[in-house]
């Protein structure tokens, strides 16, 4: 009876990183709430690493090195002039439901980001290598049997690019399918909230799939019994928990709650590097910090206020003595090491006595009439210092009052998409391919990542000219030359490049160090 007892203490008081630990389950942190679990919908950082768990794409992600790794697809192959990629899926490729996943999903998966209706910005950084797919996406092409993707048979997919693009199996890491009869049975193929994602619906093909899902306190994803390589997944849960205070976050890992969290509180950073730094884990992100503006609101509309704006910012400061933790002040827009591209310099700096001529200029001297404006944030840190360190840089070299909006991280979304703003704090990383493509070709006129409106025909020219463009130094250049335009314009106002931080316990394994490793939920596991 005492040993019963003894038994029954100890398990009272059983932590559940200690029970996760046991049982095979990892508990981590999300950040905010997800939006969706609609791969073809989805846009935010919480989302695309819930949807690494249950999706999985023709390619995925190698955890030791930067070359893509067999997914869906076993093996592919290149034509000559690389234009055509051949991939070969797996005959024991399966759904969570059992049933066969084949070639034929992944082209009406294509079929339905590429659609007009659809609104997928997600297609921009995936799908729009592949012949004629921009045309389709844009209207201008009805027919999709005329767009570069063919199911030859249930087990090959060819893929036909409009210019030769050597990162493109890259490009494909988060290009996930979905299941054409879950689709079409609740709400049809434009549905942007249909009920298919809900828990009791929801069908995936990736390592694990939807178990549960309580809004606000944890969606759980469960090991996927059906996928191809289920013998050699080793969690048999994770457990995403929101945290949108990350303060609290870091109290929950403390008293182990968590295995991961999803950042690490500004105010720790340096503690955690002087007296636990095998807690904390960082890496590379190839990411950016930025506020977007309005450019169709005045003042924003005159080039010389955006300018004067980001000439006021000392990144510096703001990188290094505020923040730390990692982040390096922004010099351009496009972070560096991205297969040797060399961003224009001296364009994003800090020279307050050129802001204050610039706006004088532009009607504004010394601030006086100018407008009532505000930064749309989510409270979170960093995104709650940053704007107001911002805030006092702008009052203190400009003498203008900027207010900020805070919001909820969905509702902030929405009103991006709305553009319901005059700021906006937005922040990308490179999670799939790392080309200057993926940062400079979003803002062409139109697209729906191009969260400013912001429209410029040399700019466009460039990109397009670089697209097409197959010698590799001349690529970098006209790249480099579509981010002078972009950066004199200022229609983004780059702040700082931005690196993966977060706690992890050391009872997990399998994490490489290497970008995004933390996604990658098929080589992780406790004990």
């Amino acid at each position: 009876m005492a040993a019963g007892l003894l038994f029954s203490g100890c398990s009272q008081h059983e932590t559940q990183v200690a029970r996760g630990n046991r049982e095979g389950i990892l508990y981590r942190g999300s950040g905010t709430e997800p939006e969706s679990l609609d791969p073809h919908v989805i846009r935010g950082v919480t989302e695309w690493i819930i949807a690494s768990a249950i999706y999985e794409g023709l390619v995925v992600q190698s955890p030791d090195n930067d070359r893509p790794a067999p997914g869906v697809a076993s093996s592919w192959e290149t034509s000559p002039d690389g234009l055509v990629y051949t991939f070969h899926l797996r005959p024991e490729a399966r759904w969570s439901d059992g049933t066969p996943l084949n070639a034929e999903d992944f082209a009406y998966s294509m079929r339905r980001m590429l659609l007009p209706a659809m609104g997928s910005a997600h297609a921009e950084d995936t799908l729009l290598f592949i012949r004629n797919a921009r045309a389709f996406q844009n209207g201008q092409l009805a027919d999709f049997a005329e767009v570069g993707v063919k199911a030859t048979d249930a087990h090959t997919l060819v893929l036909t690019l409009e210019n030769p693009t050597p990162f493109f199996p890259e490009a494909l890491y988060q290009f996930y399918p979905v299941k054409r009869a879950l689709v079409e049975k609740f709400g049809g193929l434009t549905d942007r909230a249909s009920a298919w994602t809900r828990p009791e619906n929801i069908v995936t093909n990736g390592a694990f799939t939807v178990g549960s899902w309580r809004p606000g306190q944890e969606l759980v994803a469960v090991k996927n019994a059906a996928y191809w390589d289920a013998a050699h997944v080793r969690l048999k849960e994770i457990h995403f928990i929101p945290y949108e205070n990350p303060s609290i976050e870091e109290t929950a890992f403390r008293n182990g709650q968590l295995h991961m969290t999803f950042g690490v509180p500004l105010q720790k950073v340096r503690a955690y590097q002087k007296e636990q730094p095998n807690l904390l884990k960082t890496a590379p992100d190839f990411g950016n910090y930025f506020y977007s503006l309005n450019v169709k609101h005045p003042p924003l509309n005159d080039a010389r206020v955006r300018r004067a704006l980001s000439l006021a910012i000392d990144r510096e400061a703001l990188a290094h003595r505020i923040l730390g933790g990692g982040r390096e002040p922004a010099t351009a827009f496009t972070p560096k090491a991205l297969g040797g591209y060399a961003a224009p310099e001296g364009l994003v700096k800090f020279d307050p006595v050129e802001a204050r001529r610039l706006l004088a200029e532009a009607g504004f001297p010394e601030g006086r009439g100018f407008p009532a404006l505000e930064v749309l944030i989510d409270s979170r840190d960093p995104h709650r210092l940053v704007g107001e360190t911002v805030q006092q840089m702008w009052k203190q070299n400009l003498g203008v009052d900027i207010k900020l909006r805070n919001e909820e991280t969905r509702t902030l979304i929405a009103n991006k998409r709305l553009f319901d703003f005059d700021f906006v704090r937005g922040s990308w990383n490179a999670s799939s391919y790392r080309d200057p493509h993926f940062f400079l070709s979003s803002w062409q006129t139109g697209n729906l990542y191009n969260e400013a409106g912001w429209s410029d025909p040399k700019f466009d020219a460039l990109i397009q000219q670089a697209i097409r463009t197959a010698d590799p130094g001349h690529r970098l250049e006209l790249f480099r030359e579509a981010e002078a335009v972009m950066l004199n314009e200022m229609p983004v106002i780059p702040l700082f490049f931005s690196a993966e931080i977060f706690l992890m316990s050391p009872s997990v394994h399998g994490w490489s160090g290497r970008p995004f490793a933390d996604r990658l939920f098929k080589s992780l596991w406790v004990e």
